[in-house]
């Protein structure tokens, strides 16, 4: 399936991209962003959709945030910008998906993005100003700790979600 528009970004997918959605799989979170998100708007979404089965999906997505973590650390440590660039986009991707997820919706698309996060329940304090940084520049070192610490408040907004719906 062709990439719709409100999906395009350079950092994530281009015109030529395409992904397939006749399979699913918890994988696919991590390894092709935004696919159920897409699947969903273009109505070919599966029966399990991950922003209403969080307590499998968010913490997948931790996961995977931790072993990349230890990655980029040590890709800053020796100034491979390069590299770092490469490495941070999934985990950007990733956010996008936790951050919306959290909040029972799925990912409306990556043009509008800012406005949609400004509408979420769940969110940190001024992630928009904060993830737009971390967008811009995704190669620094500051976008790597404010990533860091975006997923360290969203983690322990999600638990705290979590609790509270279990009251």
């Amino acid at each position: 399936m062709k990439i719709p528009e409100s999906f395009l970004h350079p950092h994530f997918y281009s015109n030529q991209d395409n992904i397939s959605i006749k399979t699913y799989d918890l994988k696919d979170i991590i390894a092709v962003p935004f696919k159920f998100d897409i699947a969903y708007y273009m109505g070919a979404a599966p029966d399990q959709l991950p922003w209403e089965m969080t307590s499998d999906s968010i913490p997948d997505i931790l996961t995977s945030w931790r072993e990349k973590e230890i990655l980029l650390n040590s890709l800053h440590e020796t100034r491979d910008r390069k590299e770092a660039r490469k490495q941070i986009l999934l985990p950007i991707a990733w956010y996008l998906q936790l951050l919306f997820w959290m909040n029972g919706q799925p990912v409306r698309g990556l043009t509008g993005w800012k406005k949609e996060v400004g509408r979420l329940q769940w969110k940190p304090v001024n992630v928009e100003e904060r993830l737009e940084f971390v967008i811009k520049k995704p190669e620094m070192y500051h976008s790597f700790i404010q990533l860091q610490q975006l997923y360290t408040e969203s983690a322990k907004l999600f638990y705290k979600m979590k609790a509270l719906e279990k009251k």
